[in-house]
């Protein structure tokens, strides 16, 4: 069978990347689905703001999942064979632009708490976060500019501006929060005089920097993209995509302290806390085993460091000659221990 052939229309450059855009993107949405039943399982004893946190996002990745199933639906069930499909913007877009903004400003909002506790200095996530409300802005007017007065492709383009600022904004966010996060880790990473506490901060830096480089270059692309070949739907792929990519690199972060991503070497037992994962009066620290008749004990060893600013490090380990009971040698060492940095 020969293809449709439309003078002056090139089919397959116009529903090609939708159809990859909407399948990537269901696709995304069965992982959140695992991560977010994982959470749901493994933290239940995180703060209520970021279960919110996490929930919100899970619920807006619904809906615009729901939206998105409609306008594959309208364009490719009830639609098909209508040329004007493919140059007007289908009604169940209208809120996917404001929705991905605000998908990628929930995101970049959690590592810009995080960097606040980290570093206690305002101005640095304050500088972040303006970045962060810019491409937020951006992304609702264009979507609401596009959908009070007319739903074409036209449009689209003539906004063209708008739509560049709000994705470079984007990826200039996720680039400042990555540096950021990798800049503060560096320099613990350089005062500490343990061994183990430098590679456990070795991890936290890699993971900054793959979860940052993901959303940033998603972001990049989609801009080049928009900027090279904004007549066809090339840039649509990451637009689809890129709202979940930062939901499952959030959700990536939170369950990376679940015990089976942690090393042998590391053991951890219940929910590890850290001053970057715990909020303001959380008490929930992990505390020590105990034996229920077995030959094996185990008890928590902490060391310290004097240092201004080091990192203190808790763990357990098993012997077959230490007490159960045996206290720890300082109640406020055991308070440090509390507020490491452990991952």
């Amino acid at each position: 069978m020969a293809p449709v052939v439309i003078p002056g229309i090139d089919l397959p450059l116009l529903t090609g990347p939708l159809v990859l855009g909407y399948m990537w993107s269901w696709f995304l949405y069965g992982i959140l689905v695992v991560q977010v039943y994982m959470y749901s399982q493994v933290f239940t004893r995180d703060s209520t703001g970021t279960k919110a946190l996490v929930w919100s996002m899970f619920f807006l990745e619904s809906v615009f999942t729901l939206l998105q199933t409609i306008a594959a639906w309208n364009a490719y069930g009830v639609g098909w064979g209508d040329v004007d499909t493919l140059t007007n913007i289908d009604w169940s877009w209208d809120p996917l632009p404001a929705m991905n903004g605000f998908l990628a400003g929930m995101a970049q909002s959690f590592y810009i708490w995080r960097i606040y506790r980290l570093t206690k200095k305002p101005w640095i996530p304050a500088l972040i976060a303006c970045v962060m409300l810019t491409q937020v802005t951006l992304a609702s007017y264009y979507g609401i500019v596009v959908s009070v007065t007319e739903r074409t492709v036209a449009k689209l383009i003539s906004l063209s501006p708008e739509v560049t600022a709000w994705l470079v904004g984007s990826a200039t966010c996720d680039l400042l929060i990555t540096i950021t996060l990798v800049s503060i880790l560096w320099r613990q990473r350089q005062e500490t005089r343990f061994q183990r506490t430098t590679g456990i901060i070795n991890k936290l830096i890699r993971f900054s920097v793959e979860t940052g480089s993901v959303t940033s270059a998603a972001a990049i692309i989609e801009v080049i993209l928009w900027l090279t070949s904004r007549q066809w739907n090339f840039h649509f792929i990451f637009f689809l995509v890129i709202g979940k990519l930062y939901s499952n690199m959030l959700m990536a972060t939170l369950n990376c302290r679940a015990p089976m991503f942690q090393s042998e070497n590391s053991t951890m037992v219940g929910q590890p806390t850290s001053s970057f994962w715990s909020e303001p009066g959380n008490k929930n620290a992990t505390s020590g085993l105990r034996s229920r008749g077995g030959g094996v004990h185990v008890a928590r060893t902490t060391n310290t460091d004097n240092g201004g600013d080091t990192i203190v490090m808790g763990d357990f380990t098993s012997s077959s000659n230490i007490d159960v009971g045996r206290k720890l040698a300082h109640d406020d060492a055991e308070d440090k221990a509390n507020m490491s940095l452990v991952v």
